[in-house]
């Protein structure tokens, strides 16, 4: 039961404050007020998108055509504090001819994007000049590439998180980063029982810049699901990010973890996890080839429930849950421009981790274009085929934003 305290010795203790006030320290005040409401920025940014899913089972094909209009609202510095707001609204453009997963419509493929209006941010944060930064309330929190914590951005309502996170700079090279969240706020909302996520979610990162060439993270991921207690799981894991200065056009990346039942989960796993990739800049092209390993022992598998998933083993999301034989997905992917367009071409072929289970295959294609500042596109195109997991799926989008 919360106590009662009554507003009066606030009052006089604020009277009497304000009283004690000098002119000078009033001026003081007002110089800040007035500076932090001149540095406040409101934009406005409206994202069209047209997505068309086919796949060769009973569902009907969908089409969704839907408009997210994000309203957002950044205050200056006040004493080192500054405030966001940020409003979204998903709306319809023609029927609803698809599963959006509130929207009942289960005779239609899913395109997780429900209609409705929420807040995606409200935040307050403090940052000084000492490199520390402390941020309360609903905020995006995305985690280096995004594989084990990040905002879904590809998604017309993003994923953020409700808590607290503090950052303390250490020198140039060095970022600590603690965080507490209890209640995700998913894609699938702002309504509905799949809207949110209630727990404890702990977050831990150090990243370590030792050179221009080579970057370190370390991470560590504690998750306690309310509900959804088959995902409760303590994560650590380190990741490198490196290049020679002798031969810059030759980069990769290494990332490694392991990941154990915690809290509440239903079973008892310990699964190991690594993605590594290499990728050449030669002239007008760009090649990257990977490897990515999500374990799984026929009972359970590595899983990450708060990833930006879209980014990972393919544009179709046939794999936003791991198999419980593990996943093994090897890529390839050639990335260039011609002229002003951004072209991608990718290849995915998707095995078990345990047995010898040849899940199916997938390329991927999108196109980008900027007409100016403030209007972009994007065209995707995901055709995943299938061998010994689910169905085979076509997957079609067009985006169009306009940012104000």
């Amino acid at each position: 039961m919360k106590t009662s305290v009554s507003a009066l010795p606030f009052a006089i203790t604020l009277a009497c404050s304000v009283t004690a006030i000098s002119a000078p320290a009033y001026a003081s005040i007002n110089e800040q007020f007035s500076s932090a409401i001149k540095q406040s920025e409101v934009s406005a940014q409206f994202r069209y998108r047209l997505e068309h899913v086919e796949q060769d089972n009973t569902l009907d094909n969908a089409i969704a055509s839907t408009l997210r209009s994000r309203l957002t609202v950044t205050t200056g510095k006040f004493d080192n504090f500054s405030a966001v707001v940020q409003l979204d609204n998903v709306s319809l453009f023609g029927n609803d001819n698809y599963n959006s997963t509130y929207n009942g419509k289960t005779n239609y493929s899913v395109v997780a994007d429900p209609k409705g209006t929420d807040i995606n941010q409200a935040l307050l944060s403090y940052q000084n000049k000492q490199g520390t930064s402390f941020s309360a309330g609903r905020q995006l929190v995305n985690h280096a590439n995004q594989r084990f914590l990040g905002g879904v951005g590809w998604r017309q309502n993003e994923q953020t998180l409700d808590g607290y996170r503090l950052q303390q700079s250490v020198g140039s090279e060095l970022t600590l980063e603690l965080g507490h969240y209890y209640n995700v706020n998913r894609i699938f909302g702002p309504k509905g029982t799949a809207a949110d996520q209630h727990g404890s979610f702990n977050t831990f990162t150090a990243h370590w810049q030792a050179n221009a060439d080579h970057k370190f993270l370390a991470f560590g991921y504690d998750f306690e699901f309310d509900n959804w207690t088959s995902r409760s799981s303590r994560t650590l894991g380190i990741d490198y990010q490196g290049k020679l200065a002798v031969l810059p056009q030759l980069s990769w990346h290494l990332s490694l973890a392991q990941q154990d039942d915690a809290h509440n989960a239903t079973q008892a796993f310990s699964h190991n996890y690594h993605r590594i990739s290499l990728n050449w800049a030669l002239p007008g092209v760009t090649v990257q080839a990977g490897q990515e390993r999500l374990a799984g022992d026929g009972q359970t598998a590595f899983q990450t429930p708060l990833a930006t998933l879209h980014a990972f083993s393919g544009f179709a999301d046939m794999f936003l849950n791991t198999p419980d034989n593990g996943l093994r997905d090897n890529w390839m992917q050639l990335n260039t421009k011609v002229k002003d367009v951004g072209l991608m071409l990718g290849y995915h072929q998707f095995d078990s981790d345990t047995g010898n289970a040849k899940y199916g295959d997938e390329w991927n294609a999108a196109a980008s274009y900027s007409l100016n500042a403030q209007l972009s596109g994007v065209f995707k195109l995901a055709h995943y085929n299938a061998d010994s997991f689910a169905v085979d799926t076509t997957k079609i989008w067009l985006m169009l934003v306009y940012q104000l």
